[in-house]
Order: structure tokens, then C-alpha cells, then sequence
């Protein structure tokens, strides 16, 4: 198996355009299908995830395929079939998206559950929840979902916990519904957004009428159109933090402000280097020193979980001890032993071991049964890191131990690297790019 190798100790320095967002992207390709007309999508990024949408959009007869350089061209006319194959369905959770446009086109739809050999699952409950106040019929095997419903009929659906995937596939699953439909606690984040403008482009008719409620009155007759994907605010958040760990410098092009500013403000509490001009940002370090800070992952407008992983790396540069609690995951802190192992002083602890409340968003996890989770990292620094021999085992864990290796002193080599291609579009160029030097070995 190939590992691999970094080199460590080399600032990143340079200037790196953003990839277009892959959470939109994976939203805006199944809403394409609702359309008999071409639509074009622009600036889609080209990574693992919208590789396999492709892939089953074709094996159902639908068009989608490369016209130019990050611009897809989709139809969903010639769909016929409702039955998404297992060998591709069951890789990704975001293949359950399509079940708006199935259910449009057929009024059924058959979808792969997760393979637990092939990816960590992700329970999609609250997908079924909105499905079945819509009045779709939900039965299941060990295998599939199989969904029927003869009427889409508009409701209240009320998340009990935010989510962003669930807001996306209550949307698409209710845009062609009878009559209103009204998410509350819906996901703010920007990606949701794009989501909700492209859909009114084709003919939904969608309203953000506050932060976290939306409103949806179903339409039968979509159209075609043409759409530019957002930048992509999670590559931005690993260029700052990667010019950061290697007290590098690096310009960061077609950040959108907005969608980053919870990020920003840790930078400020940090004391870490950053400015903007129009959409270009840069951040630089010079050795100087970096502030701990107290932080709660949350949804958006907060600062979001999936930053975590990034602000524990960068925390290992301050000077004092930093708290980060995740108030989303109960076990999202595996990568802190890769860490550890390269020198970085990080302790997982119960939230009431620093004295804050637990706050559990996992609609699976029993409190009483389990008692209270780890859900907490603290962590001392400045510590120097050194380079070791690591694997990747999901996506999340994937960038920020790159982005260690090169922050590291010596050579670190990592199996599983190919994980970071399922989530990010030329990861390894780009960081090449900036100064990063990496090579293959056995």
C-alpha cells in the first residue's frame, strides 16, 4: 500500500483560488434533476462524492457530463428508473438527496443504505422524519429505503436539533409538494442558501422568511437555467490555517467574507494575522505569539464543527491552554492520537470536567445509558511536533494531518491520503503549489 510522504518545517507561502463548495455542489446536482430542460452548473468541483452523483445519474438514464472544466451539464429527462444501485448508492449519505427528484419523476424511490465496510455510517433518521410528515410511506431492509408516496403534502417540519443535509433534503423533497411546507430550526449555513437560490432559478418558489425558518410552496413545472457554485469556505478555513502552523503566507483568492466571519473572529481572539481586500484574504505568522481560546462548535452562524479539527491543530502553537468543545459529535476527537503521537499535548475530557454542560445534538444517544461524553479537547501549547508514521481513516481526520505533517519537524509518511480526494479537488497540487513537498512510497 502507498504511504505518503511529507516534509515538514517548510512555510507554505504563495497565492491559491478556492474550488467551488462540494456541500452545495452535492445539493445542486440532484436538484438539477427535477428540470426536463439542460441545466449548467458552474465552478462544481471534480473530487470522489460528485464522481459517483455522475455515475448514478447516468446508470438511472440521466445526462450529466463534463462540458468544460468544473461545469457540469445535467438533465433529468430521460430518468427511468427510481432504484439507485447499491455498489454505487451505499458510498455516500448524500446519495439520499435524490430522493425529491425520484419521487417527482416516479412517486417512488429506492435508495442504498450506507455500506459499514465501505464508509463510517451517518444516521439519516431525520431524513425519514421529514419523509414521513410529507407523506411518503418509508419501509426499509437491511439494504435500502424504499419510498412511496402517491402526493407530496406540505407541512411543518421541525428539527429537534439543526442540521444541514436534513434542511437540504427537506427542501428537495417538498418543492413540488401540495400546497406550503415550513422547515423550523433549519441550517443557516451559506451552502443552504445557494441551494435555495438555484432552486428558484428552475421555478420553486422559496422563502428564508427568518435565520432558521424557511417556507416552500410547491411547484410542478421546472425549468432550465444556468448557476455558479459558491467558493468553497472549508478549503478557505485550511489555507489560513495551513499558512498559520507553517508560519507561512498565503493569499487565498474568492473567499466569500460572510460565510467564514466565526472563523475570523477566533483569528482575532488568537491574535493571528489576517486581512481582506475584495474576496482575496492573507494570512501570515511570523513566530509571533498566538492566544489560547475557549471555543463551542455549533451550527451556522457558529463557529462549525467541522473547523474542529483545524482550531485543536492550530491551539498546539498558542501559548496557554485552549478548550474546545463539540456540542454536535460525541466522537469526533479521533484524530487528537495521531496528534499526541506527534508531540501535541491533548486531553479529551467530559464537559464537566471544565466545567461546562454537556450539550448532546446526537438523536441516538442515550445520556442515561452511556452517561456523559467525551466531547471536550484541552489543549496545551506552544509543543513542537515531529514527524511520524500515521493513516487516515475518514475525511475529516484527512487534512489536518497533512496540514500536521507539514507543520511537524522531519518527515511524516500516512496511509489512507486518497481519503482527502472524496472531499477536496486537487488538494495535494494546490498545497504543492504554496511550497509543500510530498512524495509517494511503499
Amino acid at each position: 500500500m502507498p504511504l505518503l510522504e511529507i516534509e515538514g518545517g517548510i512555510p507554505l507561502i504563495g497565492n491559491v483560488h478556492l474550488s467551488g463548495s462540494r456541500n452545495s455542489s452535492v445539493a445542486l446536482i440532484p436538484a438539477a434533476l427535477f428540470s426536463n430542460d439542460d441545466i449548467v452548473i458552474d465552478n462544481v468541483p471534480k473530487f470522489g462524492a460528485i464522481d459517483t452523483l455522475i455515475a448514478i445519474i447516468k446508470s438511472l438514464g440521466g445526462k450529466a457530463e463534463w462540458i468544460s472544466k468544473n461545469k457540469l451539464l445535467i438533465n433529468g429527462a430521460s430518468l427511468e428508473t427510481f432504484e439507485v444501485p447499491y455498489e454505487l448508492g451505499s458510498v455516500y449519505r448524500n446519495t439520499g438527496l435524490l430522493a425529491g427528484p425520484l419521487m417527482f419523476r416516479f412517486g417512488q424511490a429506492v435508495l442504498p443504505k450506507q455500506n459499514p465496510e465501505v464508509i463510517v455510517i451517518k444516521p439519516i433518521n431525520r431524513w425519514v422524519d421529514s419523509w414521513r410528515s410529507l407523506g411518503v410511506d418509508v419501509k426499509e431492509d437491511d439494504k435500502y429505503y424504499y419510498l412511496k408516496a402517491e402526493q407530496i403534502t406540505g407541512t411543518t417540519i421541525n428539527f429537534k436539533v439543526n442540521t444541514h443535509m436534513g434542511t437540504g433534503n427537506a427542501i428537495l423533497s417538498s418543492i413540488f409538494g401540495i400546497g406550503e411546507t415550513t422547515i423550523i430550526n433549519a441550517a443557516e449555513e451559506s451552502e443552504i442558501n445557494d441551494l435555495i437560490s438555484f432552486c428558484n432559478l428552475i421555478g420553486a418558489e422559496i422563502d428564508r422568511i427568518e435565520p432558521r425558518k424557511i417556507r416552500i410552496l410547491g411547484k410542478r413545472i421546472f425549468r432550465g437555467t444556468s448557476f455558479k457554485v459558491q467558493n468553497d469556505i472549508n478549503e478557505a478555513v485550511a489555507f489560513a490555517v495551513g499558512a498559520l502552523v507553517t508560519n507561512g503566507n498565503i493569499s487565498i483568492k474568492g473567499v466569500e467574507k460572510s460565510g467564514i466571519t466565526s472563523f475570523t473572529n477566533v483569528l482575532t481572539k488568537m491574535g493571528a494575522n489576517f486581512e481582506f481586500s475584495g474576496d482575496e484574504m492573507r494570512v501570515w505568522h511570523a513566530n509571533e505569539e498566538l492566544k489560547p481560546v475557549e471555543i463551542n462548535t455549533a451550527p451556522a452562524p457558529g463557529f462549525m464543527t467541522h473547523w474542529k479539527s483545524l482550531l485543536v491543530l492550530l491551539a498546539t502553537k498558542a501559548n496557554g491552554v485552549s478548550i474546545i468543545h463539540d456540542t454536535v459529535y460525541i466522537n469526533r476527537f479521533e484524530f487528537t492520537k495521531d496528534l499526541n503521537r506527534m508531540g501535541a499535548k491533548i486531553e479529551i475530557l467530559k464537559p464537566s470536567e471544565v466545567n461546562l454542560i454537556p450539550v448532546i445534538s446526537d438523536d441516538y444517544y442515550d445520556f442515561n445509558k452511556s452517561g456523559e461524553p467525551y466531547t471536550v479537547a484541552r489543549v496545551t501549547g506552544p509543543t513542537k511536533l515531529k514527524g511520524v508514521k500515521s493513516h487516515i481513516i475518514d475525511l475529516r481526520s484527512g487534512a489536518v494531518l497533512v496540514l500536521a505533517a507539514l507543520y511537524a519537524e522531519g518527515k511524516s509518511e500516512i496511509g489512507g491520503f486518497e481519503y482527502i480526494s472524496r472531499g477536496f479537488e486537487d488538494f495535494f497540487e494546490k498545497f504543492g503549489s504554496l511550497g509543500a513537498k510530498f512524495s509517494y512510497v511503499n
